[in-house]
């Protein structure tokens, strides 16, 4: 059975060129330049862009949802013969993957420390040169994006050059993205919102900040449209939003369809729009600025950080003496904290991800000691089993790693030929949507083996288990300070971890919602997000062992006030845990007595994973 907004059935037959063709072409493109930046983001700024669509993918190979790299030119190179032709740039999350999938002859992997800024890295590997002649797609990258790399490069004499991405693309031998899918309204019951409720607070929020109603309002990031019309499309793989643009001015939304999404069809809800106008425009630049300059607008607001940085050029040229305000983060607050019926929704997605889940892994578990069981095989049922819960689509590619597999965190290629043989840890991350537009998300492991079988675990595989359970549930237990930062929160999960004498190379927490990495709160050690009342945030500390196993425990909450002083973070996850890997010895009294309370809960709904024996 395919999920209804699977591309599965969808997709084309496509094979791109050898890298080493593929490169050559590129350099064609970036004639008279040193160096291009390829951004894994397309227009709209996403995270999961389809390889199709993907310029770092098609010049590296490597299909990570985040990453940058650098292409130096053939000429630059003869001048610095030590330079690869690429340079790939990643968190820790892809570390391992990364060197999986890239030609070590093509593509060095510049493995960057616990969640840096991608951007960041390569503005200081450009920084070694003097006077660099960079070129990147403005379009694929956000305003203060943008920004930064200007600054970075004019400091050291060098130069940012604008190339086309459809250039680019050619290329490198990409066909590019196009759908044809729908825009419909979700109902107002299931979110709380409306295109007219929506409108009516960023009308007065804008007043407000301008002090009059001349002004307008430009989003570029497909899950902000989604937000403000109350609607979805899912456009692309993993991601129920819509590939458009929107601009707010006076009484009415223009909701503009580039190329990509110009045939998609509007199925809007029109009783959802009050005394506001929604007017559709099919990839016209021209309509669109006689739309726009039909108004007056004296202050243009957006997000710098999600708005890809040729869009805004629109409005300054139709309005140059415009004020601009490129920090507007409105939307990004609001959308963040989560009315009562987006809150129910959430809840309601959870309990039926948590039911796929558990019979998944309680599947896994018993058939690993029967027979041969593949990671594909594991994925393969979880997706037959959201099926069954009326899921419409994944949110991300599901991650099922065997033994020394489930030590690579974001492990998305499961293989026919890995399996789950007895006595090795499994890792299954995923998460789904359903009608209600929200997604999931959920990390569990299993041990292959245990109960009857014989089959005991290593040491170090309960230790890591019970060491990673133990910092997961720390917020759960008693309410935490609201004071405290996202990077406090971090500090205090991970803590625990490091008292066992281990780390993780990634964030522990991230904002969910209409995407599966919403931004507007975040848990990491650079985090720079507070907590936020009413926010959806995951919690997922993680052990990985090169070669050995990995295991990270990720549970998701709803932020809860309690008084003025705190927030209960309350758990939305109800997936059993696999008791053959935890060590009571080294839980407290205050930990045991949690637990058995959330395996009773998951016992009434049916999502144990074996017997718990508190």
């Amino acid at each position: 059975m395919i999920l209804k907004y699977d591309f599965g059935s969808d997709s084309h037959p496509w094979s791109p060129p050898s890298l080493e063709q593929a490169l050559d072409r590129l350099d064609s493109v970036g004639a008279g330049l040193d160096a291009v930046i390829l951004t894994s983001k397309d227009a709209f700024i996403s995270e999961y862009v389809p390889k199709e669509n993907n310029l770092r993918f098609g010049a590296t190979r490597f299909t990570g949802s985040v990453g940058d790299a650098i292409y130096f030119t053939q000429s630059f190179r003869k001048i610095h013969p030590e330079l690869k032709a690429i340079l790939l740039f990643v968190d820790g999350r892809y570390h391992l993957q990364a060197d999986q999938e890239t030609d070590p002859k093509f593509v060095e992997v510049v493995k960057l420390d616990v969640e840096p800024n991608i951007e960041g890295g390569i503005q200081q590997s450009l920084s070694r040169f003097s006077g660099i002649r960079v070129g990147m797609d403005f379009e694929r990258t956000s305003v203060s994006g943008l920004a930064q790399y200007q600054r970075s490069l004019l400091s050291h004499g060098g130069t940012l050059k604008h190339l086309e991405g459809l250039k680019m693309l050619e290329a490198l031998g990409l066909p590019g993205w196009s759908v044809e899918r729908p825009v419909f309204s979700l109902a107002e019951k299931t979110t709380g919102r409306s295109i007219s409720l929506n409108l009516k607070a960023l009308s007065k929020a804008m007043q407000e900040k301008a002090g009059h109603t001349e002004t307008l309002h430009v989003t570029a990031t497909a899950d902000d449209v989604s937000f403000l019309m109350n609607a979805r499309a899912y456009h692309t793989p993993n991601q129920a939003s819509i590939l458009a643009y929107s601009f707010f001015v006076k009484n009415e939304l223009i909701l503009f369809l580039p190329g990509c999404s110009k045939n998609s069809s509007v199925k809007l809800d029109q009783t959802q729009w009050g005394e506001f106008q929604v007017t559709v425009i099919r990839d016209s630049i021209s309509d669109l600025k006689e739309k726009l300059k039909r108004h007056s607008v004296k202050d243009v607001f957006f997000n710098g950080s999600a708005m890809n940085a040729l869009l805004p050029e629109i409005a300054k040229e139709l309005f140059p003496e415009a004020k601009i305000h490129s920090d507007w983060n409105w939307l990004l607050k609001t959308r963040t904290r989560k009315t009562p019926e987006e809150m129910n929704s959430i809840r309601n997605a959870f309990v039926k991800s948590s039911r796929a889940i558990a019979k998944t892994l309680r599947w896994g578990k018993s058939e690993s000691v029967k027979r041969a069981i593949s990671e594909v095989d594991l994925a393969n049922y979880l997706y037959d089993s959201y099926a069954a819960e009326g899921a419409v689509a994944l949110s991300f590619k599901t991650i099922s790693g065997a033994g020394g597999n489930s030590a690579i965190v974001h492990y998305s290629t499961p293989s026919k030929s890995e399996h789950f043989t007895p006595g090795k840890i499994a890792l299954l991350d995923s998460g789904a949507y359903y009608d209600s537009g929200f997604c999931t998300d959920c990390t569990r492991g299993f041990f292959a083996g245990g109960g009857t079988s014989g089959i005991v675990p290593e040491s170090w595989q309960r230790e890591i288990y019970t060491a990673t359970l133990r910092a997961a549930i720390q917020v759960f237990m008693k309410p935490v300070d609201a004071r405290l930062s996202g990077k406090e929160v971090d500090a205090l999960i991970r803590g625990k971890v490091k008292d066992a004498g281990y780390d993780y190379l990634h964030g522990t927490g991230h904002g969910i919602g209409i995407h599966v990495h919403e931004e507007g709160i975040r848990l990491s050690t650079l985090s720079i997000y507070p907590q936020s009342a009413y926010a959806c945030v995951s919690v997922e500390p993680g052990i990985y062992l090169k070669d050995h196993g990995g295991v990270r425990v990720e549970n998701v909450a709803l932020l809860i006030p309690e008084g003025d002083a705190h927030y209960r973070y309350e758990n939305v996850v109800f997936v059993g845990y696999d008791w053959d890997l935890i060590d009571l010895s080294k839980l407290t009294e205050e930990e045991k007595i949690y637990l058995k309370d959330y395996e009773s809960k998951c016992r009434e709904l049916g999502t144990a994973l074996n017997e718990c024996p508190l």
